[in-house]
């Protein structure tokens, strides 16, 4: 790859170097916001560069989210946390507090694709007792609304015969079994305890209609060509944030790199994000002739965007074509299925 010197692409790299370097919508996790003041922090966030509110302030989202309507959604009208009793499990109750700015779904991408990315925080409307739930007495899971705000989407875009990479309290296969599309869910889970307490606890709550089946299996020994071919839709869910799901995604891409309509992964453009700005330092490396140095645990992903931009064989000529590769699904999921030896 090589990048012509224009001055449009000069502008390029100076607002995506401003916009990295903006950092002031994190002061707003977990700011209170009241009917009272919701128009101002609005107006902050706006400021803060949150791309949501960019139009007419009466067409503003609301900063609330409702907490009767996580509360009667069909999951939790239907399905009973509080029966989870095992020898390995157990549950406590405890309250999410109103009136708290949380973020509640992946990063959203900036619509200039120019770095200049961004939560969407949401505070809730009213306190809500919420369920979480330990496994051998340590934190397992947080029954909370970000949870379910960041799977419906792809339980609605699940169709035919579906498998899904880890099975916790079963909410996507619920949603996903509502969609009508779906002919029938399999599910890969590693841990016996977690099966074993899905069966007993949660499966007799759910009256399935489709066929449904449970395969005790690591992902990393299932995912793969041969066994995702038999399915139509593959969904993946086995990591807490997107501190480890980058990493765990980049492992099973290496195992197999599936067609990109047909598989999903939980929160991927939330880990993704650092990979935006990651391929933007390397392009950054090639229009000023230098290397750049990036934090350590990055340094083989950087090697692998490196090595893939050396063999395309293109010349670019404008910004649109950098936005392209920084934000390209596909592209990032080549540049993560190269193997880490090579």
């Amino acid at each position: 790859m090589k990048i012509q010197h224009t001055k449009e692409i000069d502008a390029f790299f100076v607002r995506c170097a401003q916009n990295m370097s903006k950092t002031s919508i994190n002061d707003y996790l977990g700011k209170k916001v009241t009917l009272g003041n919701e128009k101002y922090i609005q107006r902050k966030l706006y400021e803060a560069g949150v791309q949501e509110f960019n139009g007419p302030e009466n067409n503003w989202p609301s900063l609330f989210i409702s907490t009767n309507e996580w509360i009667h959604s069909p999951y939790h009208k239907n399905i009973k946390l509080d029966e989870i009793k095992t020898t390995h499990f157990s549950y406590i109750r405890e309250q999410i507090e109103p009136f708290e700015l949380f973020n509640v779904d992946v990063i959203q991408k900036d619509k200039n694709k120019e770095l200049a990315d961004w939560m969407k925080l949401r505070a809730l409307d009213k306190p809500v007792d919420a369920i979480y739930l330990l496994q051998d007495g340590n934190d397992w899971m947080l029954d909370a609304p970000s949870e379910a705000l960041t799977n419906d989407a792809f339980a609605k875009k699940a169709h035919g015969n579906v498998i899904t990479f880890g099975l916790g309290i079963g909410y996507f296969v619920y949603m996903a079994s509502l969609n009508p599309k779906v002919a029938s869910i399999t599910v890969v889970e590693k841990n016996k305890d977690v099966i074993k307490m899905f069966k007993e606890c949660l499966l007799p709550q759910f009256k399935l209609s489709i066929p449904f089946h449970i395969i005790h299996a690591d992902a990393l020994d299932f995912f793969n060509e041969n066994n995702l071919s038999k399915y139509d839709y593959t969904y993946v869910d086995i990591w807490q944030s997107s501190d480890d799901g980058l990493f765990m995604i980049e492992r099973l891409l290496q195992y197999y790199n599936p067609p990109l309509e047909n598989c999903d992964f939980w929160i991927e453009d939330s880990c993704f994000n650092v990979i935006w700005s990651l391929i933007f330092v390397h392009f950054d490396e090639i229009y000023n002739c230098r290397k750049n140095m990036v934090y350590e645990s990055y340094v083989s992903i950087m090697n692998k965007i490196r090595r893939y931009f050396s063999q395309q064989n293109i010349i670019i000529k404008n910004s649109e074509q950098l936005k392209f590769y920084m934000y390209d699904n596909q592209t990032i999921r080549n540049i993560l299925s190269i193997k880490d030896h090579y």
